[in-house]
């Protein structure tokens, strides 16, 4: 059960007491209820407690920051905030802009406006939670910007920041649930519209799992649209305003390398049968709505038009398509999949599946048994208009 943190508590976790203890406890076993009990050996019971919560933390957020063993957030903080690249990504946006300087009225831990003084731009940080607030302010010293940074608690429904460039990223957690409709976020679609006003650029921070169609109904039209995927995920639906837009309607981008596609939308690929490839897109091509253009260009065609899967008769090289070359095709019969696989002396199997209900364990159970022989493939449990198929393919090195 997460620790309810108050501002007292959260300043002493910040304390240079409590972060030498912290460092002391870092590679000190991985036993998290016999650190709990040295926690309480030497703090006061909450203090303890919140202290082991944020070692289980911080071990997550190596996976977003460089700094994330030293770092200071809740579970909810760290959850929403940007990946160090993703953010460091957005923020050369502004710079290339000719900003110097930028509003950031919903800081949350401080991973945007750190982003954003690093690139070397001053930061004008807020947040309606004074936890979040120290915190950040806390992060920013450890990251070495504190003097391109300041920090106040501010509610932006409340007081509109100055004018100038802007960066918003909407709260969609309460407590540790995630809320999924847009009206329920913090500030709320009316209230972000006020904050976007009259704004020479702005970037607003949302949710790739919410359907583009909804986003668009209840916040200001941007002038471009990016899915950021961050190693093989949709992490991002950035909307950007203004100057900070690169000219393009819309845009999906893959880090950490930085490929990017861009175009008019058109999300739609022509259906045909299955060819000799078949291709996995990147979750940026998809959600950005420019799937249809992607194939078009490249001479790919959808095999299902509710399933994303593409494919054609020629080897195809992009950052944006996962490649493969088919073995084999047939229905999703465990007999039939079975002599497949024993056709093809297949000892291992990748899953990927789509519109499929069943976990990939329960498949590879289902499918292989036991080895055939030693040969490794990719195998793709999916569905054809109303028929559900299994693919054996190799990969594309």
């Amino acid at each position: 059960m997460a620790v309810r943190l108050d501002l007292k508590t959260a300043q002493l976790l910040t304390s240079e007491e409590v972060r030498e203890t912290m460092v002391l406890f870092r590679t000190l076993g991985d036993n998290p209820l016999a650190i709990q009990e040295s926690f309480r050996g030497m703090f006061p019971k909450k203090v303890a407690e919140a202290m082991g919560e944020l070692r289980a933390l911080r071990r997550r957020a190596t996976q977003k920051f460089e700094l994330g063993l030293d770092m200071f957030f809740t579970k909810p903080l760290l959850e929403q905030a940007s990946s160090e690249p993703v953010a460091a990504y957005r923020a050369a946006r502004f710079v290339a802009a000719g900003f110097k300087e930028v509003q950031d009225p919903c800081c949350g831990m401080g991973a945007d406006t750190i982003a954003l003084a690093k690139a070397g731009l001053k930061v004008f940080a807020a947040d309606k939670n004074d936890i979040a607030a120290h915190y950040a302010q806390v992060n920013a010293k450890l990251a070495g910007v504190a003097d391109r940074t300041e920090f106040r608690i501010a509610d932006c429904l409340e007081e509109l920041p100055p004018p100038g460039p802007i960066m918003l990223d909407p709260a969609r957690r309460r407590g540790s649930r995630r809320i999924m409709n847009p009206a329920d976020w913090s500030p709320a679609p009316e209230i972000v519209g006020a904050l976007l006003a009259g704004r020479e650029g702005a970037c607003l921070k949302l949710s790739p799992a919410v359907e583009m169609e909804t986003l668009l109904a209840l916040f200001p039209t941007p002038d471009e649209i990016e899915i950021i995927s961050f190693r093989g995920e949709a992490k991002e639906n950035v909307f950007w305003y203004g100057k900070l837009a690169s000219g393009t309607p819309r845009r999906a981008t893959i880090l950490p390398s930085g490929d990017t596609y861009c175009g008019v939308e058109k999300a739609q690929a022509p259906t045909a049968e299955l060819g000799a490839y078949l291709y996995d897109p990147d979750p940026a091509l998809v959600r950005s709505g420019l799937l249809g253009r992607f194939a078009e260009e490249f001479g790919l065609w959808n095999i299902d038009p509710e399933i994303g899967y593409l494919s054609s008769d020629q080897e195809i090289r992009s950052p944006f398509l996962d490649g493969f070359r088919v073995i084999a095709c047939e229905s999703l019969d465990p007999r039939k999949i079975r002599e497949l696989m024993r056709e093809h002396a297949v000892g291992r199997i990748q899953i990927r599946k789509r519109g499929i209900a069943e976990r990939p364990e329960t498949l590879e159970q289902r499918f292989l048994p036991k080895k055939y022989g030693t040969r490794f493939v990719t195998f793709f449990a999916t569905r054809l208009g109303d028929r559900h198929i299994g693919i054996l393919a190799d990969a594309i090195e």
